[in-house]
């Protein structure tokens, strides 16, 4: 991604959230995913690989979410 590219994105970014943006454009932080998932870890064929664990609880949670 270009550095252009990068500002334009920045530019459509809501401002409370053009810290975070930044943090992922810099490589610094894996995003949301962090927060869901602390436990991943990042593979170059499938993206973002969650354990076992992190799986079932979040399948747990699916099914005890009031919504």
């Amino acid at each position: 991604m270009t550095r252009q590219d990068k500002e334009r994105l920045l530019r459509r970014t809501a401002a409370d959230h053009q810290k975070q943006a930044r943090e992922f454009l810099r490589g610094r932080s894996p995003g949301v995913m962090q927060r869901y998932a602390p436990d991943a870890r990042p593979d170059p064929d499938e993206g973002w690989v969650e354990s076992d664990d992190t799986v079932e609880r979040l399948r747990q949670w699916r099914e005890e979410a009031a919504y």
